[in-house]
């Protein structure tokens, strides 16, 4: 006969919130109507246990699945994927609760609620996000607890204290799973991404997209040199190239692939890695010029563009060797340049009207652009606030408003070079970044996202031109927070923080975050690998590999089970018993151990020969002890054998 009152108040209460904790991260990525389902749901079945009202029936039930169904097969236009497999998953969970009748029943969601944890790291997997599940699978596990206890109700610590010792327990089994398991090329969470979710730089770029990002804390990759680093004005990351202009915004042009760049080292070479954030797109940011790909699935376009050859969906680390100086593109054709003075003549015509203009005035390249940066030092203004453009918007910003971000000056820039024919083409990704004291590396954060040109010369080739450092040499020599102050609100506390204790939490927190990026989210095939080997394992492949996780297994679970065995042996015995023989352990210490046949007043009579001090102190445990189990009611009232408990807890000996 199963428990049916299992099904309590208390009981579904503690599943609710359960489903509550672990849906909640979802929350903001699901459709409204989808998280009014959940919520509604919830209630009734609540109202359900409060008031022992009777489950929906069979029939509206599967009603309302259909219904659901199609409202996410509508919303998201398809029946698989991460986005529409994960809502579904939710609303089965609620539906599923809502629905229960028996023990049994209960299982479904709790088992659900297990699953449901795991698809929380689809989108997130930081130290917080597991934390936060560890919470939950806690709570999910102390509701299993509940439904299972027999006619009497749980408390708070009867749930919680088993579930957290439950979970202590599998700690061993899942380190031993996680270090020796082979691992696939892939990962779990390779899985077609929301590109509405991910931040950072884009595939084009027009009049205000990069100073969104300027306000942004997120980590877009973090840098480890093998040597000193950098001077803060040579840090420019090299990202997606913009060669194509319509007159608003540049994009992308097709560029022939490449195996590497071709080009002239003029400097000693740098070798650092790179841990790059997943960002949903093919780019990979590397300093100017890197000299090779890190490996077989990278490849460079024509423009010296770094792309992997699938989106980076998961934790990309790679190491680079670049080149600070250099030349490259001397000897390039009147055709392979062409796609570089093309533009939009329809539009900002006072903007290429100017072009001409200044290089019938001078028809030097570096004069005009010298003359043109000199004017933009003059009369123009860095701000992360500029005004709204209108229908042409290189006009407006370069004749009228004179305020705007490094998208407004490496736009109007190249346009103006283009007109007064000089192959010029946008460059955008990151420049500068912060040092961690506590790691060494070097943090690049969204706020860094940066736009600059490059310009062509006969005799130089492609040169570097930031008309930005003309405007604001401080936001390239200095960086950001000392260009505007502190970005975002948690850099705003620090920077309040007169002592620095925020600024050191905030950079050991970075570290920790590092570490875990390294050891758990990173940790691939190759780190797996290496990590075995670093243990003595001479060929790691998965026989080897199997055969060590068998062991492993088998040996963590016997220590475990031993362990398990051993607790439930000492919990067995009496209460009296247990503090007894704890207070014969601290005696013994004196050099005179109880032996196996005696007695209490035997063992105690020889102490009291050899150590009368001591056997003075312990005279009371010892006719406590003797009061309690051999009375007439062995076992005493339950506050007696607490209050000896205490007594021996408390003993000292001298």
């Amino acid at each position: 006969m199963l428990n049916q009152t299992a099904l309590t108040l208390a009981n579904i209460t503690w599943l609710l919130a359960g489903m509550a904790f672990v849906i909640a991260p979802h929350a903001l990525r699901l459709p409204f109507w989808v998280t009014g389902v959940c919520v509604a749901a919830g209630a009734w079945r609540w109202w359900i246990a409060r008031y022992a009202l009777r489950v929906p029936p069979w029939w509206l039930m599967g009603l309302i699945a259909l219904v659901v169904a199609a409202g996410a097969r509508i919303e998201y236009g398809r029946w698989f994927g991460r986005e529409v497999g994960v809502a579904l998953l939710i609303i089965m969970l609620c539906l599923k609760a809502l629905e229960m009748r028996m023990k049994r029943d209960a299982m479904i969601p709790i088992f659900m609620g297990f699953f449901l944890a795991i698809t929380n790291f689809m989108y997130s997997q930081t130290i917080l996000m597991g934390l936060y599940m560890f919470v939950c699978v806690w709570i999910f596990v102390a509701a299993l607890i509940g439904f299972n206890r027999i006619n009497t109700e749980a408390t708070l610590k009867q749930r919680l204290v088993p579930a957290g010792w439950l979970l202590l327990q599998a700690i061993p089994m899942m380190l031993v799973l996680f270090f020796l398991f082979p691992r696939l090329s892939g990962s779990l969470w390779s899985m077609p991404q929301d590109e509405r979710s991910q931040t950072g730089l884009t595939d084009s770029m027009a009049p205000g997209d990069i100073s969104r990002l300027s306000v942004s804390e997120a980590v877009a990759f973090r840098v480890e040199f093998d040597g000193p680093v950098p001077q803060t004005e040579d840090l420019y990351w090299r990202g997606p190239v913009l060669s194509e202009q319509d007159g608003r915004a540049w994009r992308i042009y097709p560029e022939a692939i490449r195996t590497k760049i071709e080009y002239l080292p003029q400097g000693p070479p740098i070798h650092y890695t790179v841990t790059l954030q997943p960002h949903n797109k093919p780019w990979l940011f590397a300093l100017d010029l890197p000299a090779a790909a890190p490996d077989d699935n990278v490849f460079f376009l024509g423009d010296f563009q770094m792309r992997a050859r699938a989106p980076v969906v998961n934790l990309k680390a790679y190491e680079v060797t670049s080149h600070l100086r250099y030349s490259v593109g001397t000897g390039l054709t009147t055709k392979q340049l062409q796609p570089y003075l093309n533009f939009d003549s329809r539009l900002n015509p006072r903007a290429i009207a100017y072009g001409k203009a200044l290089r019938e005035a001078n028809p030097d390249p570096k004069v005009l652009v010298e003359s043109l940066l000199a004017r933009y030092n003059k009369e123009f203004e860095y701000t992360l606030e500029p005004p709204r453009l209108g229908a042409n918007p290189v006009d407006e910003f370069f004749f009228d408003t004179k305020k705007g971000y490094c998208e407004h000056y490496a736009g109007s820039f190249v346009l103006i070079l283009r007109a007064a024919r000089i192959p010029a083409r946008v460059v955008t990704g990151y420049q500068g970044g912060e040092i961690n004291p506590i790691t060494r590396q070097l943090v690049v954060r969204q706020a860094e996202a940066h736009a600059w040109s490059e310009v062509w010369f006969a005799d130089l080739g492609w040169v570097r031109v930031d008309p930005t450092f003309a405007v604001s040499p401080l936001r390239i020599n200095r960086g950001m927070s000392e260009t505007f102050g502190p970005i975002g609100v948690m850099n705003n506390l620090i920077d309040a923080d007169k002592l620095g204790l925020l600024r050191q939490i905030a950079f050991s927190w970075d570290a920790m975050n590092t570490q875990w990026n390294r050891w758990v989210v990173g940790f691939s095939q190759d780190r797996q690998r290496d990590f075995l080997e670093g243990l003595g394992m001479r060929e790691v492949d998965w026989r080897s590999m199997l055969i060590w996780l068998i062991v492993a297994v088998f040996s963590t679970g016997g220590v475990v089970g031993m362990f398990l065995y051993v607790r439930a042996v000492q919990t067995r015995k009496e209460p009296i018993v247990a503090a007894y023989e704890r207070l014969c352990v601290k005696l013994a210490k004196t050099g005179i151990e109880r032996a196996l046949h005696e007695g209490p007043l035997d063992y105690w009579q020889r102490l009291q020969r050899c150590e009368p001090n001591i056997a003075g102190n312990a005279a009371p445990l010892f006719e406590t002890y003797v009061a309690l189990r051999y009375a007439t009611h062995a076992g005493g009232p339950s506050h007696d054998v607490r209050d000896f408990v205490n007594r021996v807890r408390r003993f000292r000996v001298d």
